[in-house]
């Protein structure tokens, strides 16, 4: 191919737009830097009978703004390798050319121009015995692709007299206001960032490393300089390899096959000090760099992230011919699927494929094969999850049929376990249905009646989707809780209600049982009254005005009454759909609950009338679809006295137990709309009592959730 001077270099056949469309930008910032280091390391290679082991130095150049943070400048990367002849720049314009070799297709250049808009190449070479220099640039500037579809301008070659050959690759410019912040790291932090990277490939070469050397300007001044050398770069503890197979979709599409057909992985191992390596890792590389995307992660399963050997830490690296067969157009992102995503998207892999989870548990059963002290931390760990499902009566079908990691936490097994129950709910549902005709076999005469019924609670247990029995612990550990806050209410204990302002305790109360302003009763307290009530529709403290059953307002509105329901409604000044009660609840069509709270220091008799009140509202002026005619009323305060109360209103008695006053019935009026009259039941009950009587009901679940694990776990100081 020739090349012109001062020209857009196109290529025939190669469509920029549509390839900067395909090629997208890589998710990780550093990839412009890697992809350029990656091209020094294959330009110093390329170089034949080299007698140095040559150079690459990456010059970082940043500028303090108005208040002192660093932004970047530009970024120079020089190497001493072959340089950009013409075999070598040809390749480098041709798109998917795969003689390049190194197992690049050509696209890496592309993450530069989808980072920075200027992309100056200097690069000297050696004809012959000519040493001459290519000036060119790349970007993917609407004066490139759309006017000239191409993403590279050659400057000028021109003849020079030098001694060696290298290229220099001069970056400015960041595309994207987002990724600046990417960019204003000191050159520490990029040397631990190319060390992680590459890995795979400085272990390999850490006895023949080119000399590595970054530098860091501010302002233009110089500010520090680093190198990475063999001391920076652990060595091989041990290499070995594992096979894994190929799997392909079944002719019906509803399973898949695994084939005899496999694949050669192999594992570089490296034992690292503790105190360098903060936890164990796994990584799969391509083309000898670390692949670092999320999607492509594998977990190392053998041993937990933290644990440690002889004071050593871990690093195994998978490579494979077939890893880097899969990498794609964007380095590091490698096309291999999961059970999941080959199931979901079979169109975009091939017939044959490997899966990333049979790789993750070939690799974590090599590892165990090789390292004895290791082994002996996964049967330590498989020990744990043996307790665990003992302790928790995990199903052994649903544990056969998960991978659960021996470093998972207790919460990522369950959750685990979580995730396949919910996949076979009809299978449980079967089962669980199972279990309960066992039932009719039982025979309570029997002397082994006890034995065989508990044998049947065990396996029903075992059934029931563990994330229910353990919500079922949750939420009677929660009513704990809400006792707890109950009962230091009516203490006094808590901070807010000693810190001198007006009194809180009506608010306090009413909030912890039903918050105001909330028409959520299956998200309340209101069970410490009585169970039922967070099955009803309701509201807590809303305008009588506003009430609403099923998006639909219950009240008339001022054009809906009549003369007399109006004069009514707003006299002696009493705004009366204004009025807001404590709780109102509707349990089914025509009825109604009407709760009240009252502050604990104030006598409740003087309140008797209230709650009759709103059920006469309610009796008269909801609309003729919610006419609503049998009301229960609860009045609830501290100071309530028997004979205070009869002194008001003697048609209240005292119940024969449980300490509380009730009235059977009571007419409620429906005079004011001509309505026939309706009835009310009423309560009046003490916080006290209300707080003991639902201690008393959850004290029972309490003691049968923690009495048989206290029992059995006695002293496990690990629980």
């Amino acid at each position: 191919m020739k090349f012109t001077d001062n020209t857009f270099i196109k290529i025939e056949g190669v469509y920029y737009p549509q390839i900067l469309n395909t090629v997208k930008k890589s998710s990780n910032p550093m990839q412009p830097i890697f992809e350029a280091f990656t091209n020094s390391l294959e330009a110093i290679d390329l170089i034949k009978n080299k007698i140095e082991k040559g150079s690459i130095t990456i010059t970082c150049y940043f500028n303090y703004d108005t208040i002192k943070n660093l932004e970047l400048d530009k970024i120079i990367i020089e190497d001493t390798g072959k340089g950009f002849d013409d075999k070598e720049f040809e390749r480098f314009l041709t798109f998917a050319d795969t003689r390049k070799g190194y197992n690049n297709k050509g696209s890496g250049r592309l993450q530069l121009v989808h980072y920075f808009e200027n992309c100056e190449y200097i690069s000297v070479f050696k004809e012959k015995e000519t040493f001459k220099q290519r000036t060119f640039k790349i970007s993917k500037s609407n004066k490139y692709i759309i006017s000239n579809n191409t993403i590279t301008f050659l400057n000028k070659t021109e003849n020079i007299t030098a001694t060696k050959t290298g290229t220099t690759l001069i970056l400015r410019n960041l595309i994207s206001k987002s990724d600046e912040q990417y960019y204003k790291f000191q050159i520490g932090e990029l040397k631990e960032k190319l060390i992680n990277h590459y890995i795979q490939y400085f272990c390999l070469h850490r006895e023949n490393l080119p000399q590595i050397k970054l530098k860091q300007f501010i302002d233009g001044e110089f500010d520090k300089k680093l190198e990475i050398t063999s001391d920076d770069i652990p060595s091989i503890d041990k290499t070995f390899d594992f096979d894994v197979n190929y799997n392909r979709a079944s002719l019906d599409g509803r399973s898949i096959e695994k084939l005899k057909k496999t694949e050669k992985f192999n594992i570089s191992s490296f034992k690292i000090s503790k105190n360098k390596f903060p936890e164990n890792i796994i990584k799969l590389t391509s083309k000898d760099e670390v692949v670092d995307l999320e999607e492509q992660k594998i977990n190392l399963t053998c041993i937990s992230s933290k644990d440690y050997v002889d004071d050593s830490r871990f690093l195994f690296l998978i490579s494979s011919k077939y890893l880097n067969d899969r990498d794609s157009d964007v380095r590091g992102e490698l096309k291999i699927p999961t059970k999941a995503t080959f199931n979901t998207d079979l169109g975009l892999f091939h017939l044959e494929e490997i899966f990333l989870e049979d790789i993750e548990e070939n690799a974590n059963n090599s590892i165990i094969s090789q390292y004895t002290a290791i082994q002996k931390k996964n049967q330590e760990k498989r020990e744990r999850v043996e307790e665990l499902k003992s302790m928790f009566l995990l199903n052994d079908e649903f544990l056969n049929n998960i991978s659960i990691s021996l470093n998972d936490t207790e919460e990522s097994i369950l959750q685990k376990v979580y995730i396949a129950e919910s996949k076979q709910e009809a299978k449980i549902d079967s089962n669980i249905k199972n279990q309960i005709e066992q039932l009719e076999a039982l025979d309570p005469t029997s002397k082994d009646y006890e034995d065989e019924f508990n044998e049947c609670i065990d396996k029903l247990a075992k059934e029931i989707p563990l994330q229910n029995r353990k919500a079922l612990t949750h939420y009677v550990a929660r009513r704990r809780l809400v006792l707890e806050l109950f009962d230091k209410i009516l203490d006094k204990k808590l901070q807010i209600q000693n810190d001198k302002s007006r009194n809180k305790d009506e608010a306090l109360i009413h909030n912890l049982i039903f918050k105001q302003k909330s028409d959520n009763p299956d998200t309340s307290d209101l069970w410490l009254i009585n169970e039922d009530f967070i099955l009803f529709k309701g509201s807590s403290e809303l305008m009588l005005k506003d009430l609403v059953i099923n998006d639909v307002k219950i009240f008339k509105d001022d054009s809906e009454l009549t003369k007399e329901e109006l004069e009514f409604k707003d006299s002696l000044e009493e705004k009366r759909y204004d009025k807001r009660p404590d709780v109102l609840l509707f349990p089914d069509e025509g009825k109604c609950i009407i709760i009240e709270f009252k502050t604990p220091n104030v006598n409740v008799s003087d309140y008797l009338t209230q709650i009759q009140n709103y059920a006469t509202l309610l009796r008269n002026y909801t609309k003729d679809e919610f006419q609503f005619d049998t009301f229960y009323g609860y009045l609830l305060g501290e100071k309530i006295n028997a004979l205070e109360v009869d002194a008001h209103d003697p048609d209240f008695k005292e119940a024969y137990h449980f300490d509380y006053l009730f009235r059977p019935q009571k007419t409620v009026s429906g005079k004011i709309s001509n309505r026939p009259d309706g009835a009310i039941y009423m309560e009046i009950i003490k916080y006290s009592t209300l707080l003991a009587r639902a201690k008393n009901r959850n004290d029972v679940f309490i003691k049968k959730l923690t009495e048989k694990n206290e029992t059995k776990f006695k002293g496990d100081d690990n629980l």
